[in-house]
């Protein structure tokens, strides 16, 4: 292994010094197919062979040279074009396990498509040689004293050919000592791991590249087949450095050598939707030997005017841990600059190289992998870090309920009494329930805007409630089969009890709302299209419905928009989940220019509920957020911002009316708080419940 590069390459240039005279040789040095020979000891043997001055150099991995070696062997008569080959290394450790695929073009070539693996175990290489070094050292008069016999080549000829010759080795003492290797020996090997078998699964042909010879050799082919039940082909000793000159003079007469996978290189960009992983190398990569790979698909990144260093995030597939590389900038952009981040890399050729790319560099900007920050997170925590916080999006409007309107107190008659009072008499007092259950004695209604009653009220009043919504409804009916009178008192009182209100009604308060004057029962009275305006914000939950809504709403133009229509569509948006959902971005642009008229129309006036109706149409149309989380927010959404400008006239005419009447600081506050929503940094997330106060309904 490579523990320091630089030494490294002096001791490899020096052993390859024979080939220093050759300055034009074609030269191929082969490398292990291992995960843990990363780049910077690639770039150590690149440079080893840069010293030798050659024509051509490539370093190429052991398993593939096993199979250019293979190729050269009677036995690849009965290999075909897509059939796999796995291959087995003999490793120190234990075995090395690969599998490439054969690639037809000129003529037959590997493909290799990820890391060869290493599987430890007892048939590895150092656990042979141990075993021939003991089985030795009990050769010596003193086994206690057996360095000379640990140092001399016998162990390694004796683990790599289960012989060795009967040798004279000086001892420590300078006597001589004379070595008769043992007269047989077998090494214990142990099994082989059931995880090799299952790595070569399914292989169409197995090669075993080992440097043994004889009994050893077949020893452990013969342990390898057994386990893995079928014939595997042993290479010849010097298999692979036939591979390498098979290679070599392919590569001298540019035919195709093998082809590699580039091991992803993975950045993050963020955008409008966050930030997210992108990987720099398409998935289907596949190179020829020593070909380059550079980027088509750059990542694009953006430089904020003024920013003195970029930070690039990155994460290789050969290294777990990420990393983020900081690029400082002499002359920091004026303007916002987009930047891109390219990638230059041929495989098994050391590191990639990195640049960032721009108009505004006068060169390239190189990212150093080797010296960014190594990061003690995930890659996906490190994602989560940088996604920039959602814009806030208004809690759901519910208005609440309470018991005080239920009971009677000094000043007037509790629902209890009105109900028992009203369901004795033939025709019910629908005004006057109606305006009891439209009361909010302390902002509370008697039944909360999702329907729910307070707690604390007897049974018996539920049982009340539920009567006076049967005889209601029976009134209602008879309205619409021409009966009853022409007043919609007990239509008031359903729609006041919000989702309480039955179903069916709904549709009913639609088809009078697109009914000409006096064509439907609902509105023969005088102020009944209000009623079913604000009936129908009140009441729809169905979605059916509230879509024929929007759709009555959206057939208006902006100037028909009055505080009706601005109300059902405030109530619709602001106290459902699914009615935000059901408009389109056309149709949101659409309301948001009402919303914005209705702001720019109060500036100037004295305080009124026109101040707020604008301004609730405009938050309750905040909640398509639902939607689209960056949808509506100034700075990135042109709507937004002339929402935004709309509203700080308003808040700035507001601040000089309040100086002669305090009591408006509160509202003053309130629009300021719109102003944080329209920036997506809302800081009150019930800022729906308090517009609705001073909106009312």
């Amino acid at each position: 292994m490579i523990d320091n590069a630089p030494e490294f390459e002096l001791e490899l240039a020096g052993s390859l010094s024979a080939m220093a005279s050759a300055r034009k040789a074609t030269v191929v040095l082969a490398i292990p197919d291992l995960p843990n020979l990363d780049e910077e000891k690639q770039e150590a043997l690149l440079s080893s062979l840069r010293k030798l001055r050659p024509g051509r150099r490539l370093l190429v991995w052991r398993s593939v040279l096993a199979v250019i070696a293979g190729l050269s062997d009677e036995m690849s008569q009965r290999w075909t074009e897509g059939q796999t080959i796995g291959v087995i290394g003999h490793h120190a450790k234990g075995l090395s396990v690969q599998v490439l695929k054969l690639r037809r073009e000129e003529k037959f070539a590997p493909e290799r498509k990820r890391v060869g693996e290493l599987i430890e175990c007892g048939l590895g290489m150092d656990s042979l040689l141990d075993q021939a070094s003991a089985s030795l050292t009990e050769k010596c008069e003193n086994p206690r004293r057996s360095d000379h016999v640990v140092a001399s080549n016998l162990p390694c000829q004796l683990a790599v050919e289960g012989t060795c010759d009967v040798e004279p080795l000086r001892l420590w003492n300078g006597r001589w000592e004379i070595i008769e290797p043992p007269k047989s020996f077998l090494p214990a090997t142990g099994d082989v791991p059931s995880k090799l078998v299952q790595a070569l699964a399914g292989c169409d042909h197995l090669l075993f590249e080992t440097p043994t010879t004889g009994q050893i050799r077949n020893l452990i082919i013969g342990k390898i087949q057994d386990a893995l039940g079928r014939e595997v082909q042993a290479l010849k000793p010097e298999a692979v450095a036939l591979g390498a000159l098979e290679a070599a003079r392919r590569l001298s007469e540019n035919d195709p050598v093998y082809y590699d996978f580039l091991p992803q290189i993975s950045t993050i960009v963020q955008n409008a939707d966050g930030a997210a992983n992108y990987d720099l190398i398409p998935p289907d990569a596949l190179l020829p030997a020593g070909q380059s790979y550079q980027s088509d698909r750059p990542a694009r990144l953006g430089l904020v005017a003024g920013t003195d260093e970029i930070k690039v995030h990155l994460k290789k597939q050969t290294d777990s841990t990420p990393r983020r590389a900081v690029v400082p900038l002499a002359n920091p952009p004026q303007t916002n600059t987009p930047v891109e981040l390219h990638l230059q890399q041929t495989p098994a050729a050391g590191r990639a190289r990195l640049t960032l790319v721009s108009e505004g560099f006068a060169s390239p900007l190189v990212v150093d992998w080797g010296h960014a920050e190594q990061l003690d997170q995930t890659w996906e925590e490190v994602i989560e870090c940088l996604e920039p916080e959602k814009p806030s999006v208004p809690n759901r409007l519910v208005l609440p309920c309470g018991s005080d309107n239920w009971f009677e107190t000094e000043r007037s008659y509790g629902l209890i009494e009105l109900l028992e009072d009203n369901l004795d008499q033939r025709i019910p007092d629908w005004e006057t329930l109606a305006s009891k259950v439209s009361m909010r004695p302390f902002g509370k209604y008697s039944v909360s805007s999702d329907g729910d009653l307070p707690k604390g009220i007897p049974d018996t009043a539920l049982t009340l409630l539920d009567k006076a919504i049967e005889r209601a409804e029976q009134d209602v009916r008879a309205r619409l089969n021409g009966d009853g009178t022409d007043e919609n008192q007990s239509l008031r009182f359903l729609t006041w009890l919000f989702k309480r209100c039955p179903d069916w009604v709904v549709p009913n308060l639609l088809e009078a709302l697109d009914s000409p004057v006096r064509q439907h029962p609902f509105i023969l009275a005088p102020g009944s299209r209000s009623l079913m305006l604000q009936g129908i914000g009140r009441t729809a939950t169905n979605p059916l419905h509230q879509r024929q809504a929007f759709d009555h709403l959206l057939s208006l133009p902006k100037e028909r928009w009055k505080k009706d229509q601005m109300a059902c569509a405030a109530f619709l948006l602001s106290r459902n989940d699914n009615a935000p959902m059901l408009l389109d971005r056309k149709e949101v642009d659409f309301i948001a220019s009402v919303a914005e008229a209705k702001v720019r129309e109060a500036v100037g006036k004295d305080f009124s509920t026109a101040y707020s109706y604008g301004p609730f149409l405009l938050v309750g149309l905040l909640r398509w957020r639902l939607n689209d989380p960056w949808a509506l927010v100034a700075g990135r959404d042109p709507v937004a911002d002339n929402l935004l400008a709309a509203t700080e006239l308003l808040a700035a005419h507001l601040s000089q009316l309040k100086k002669s009447d305090p009591r408006l600081e509160k509202y003053f506050v309130i629009l300021t708080q719109v102003c944080e929503e329209l920036e997506g940094k809302g800081s009150n997330p019930d800022i729906l419940v308090d517009l609705q106060s001073f909106a009312g309904n």
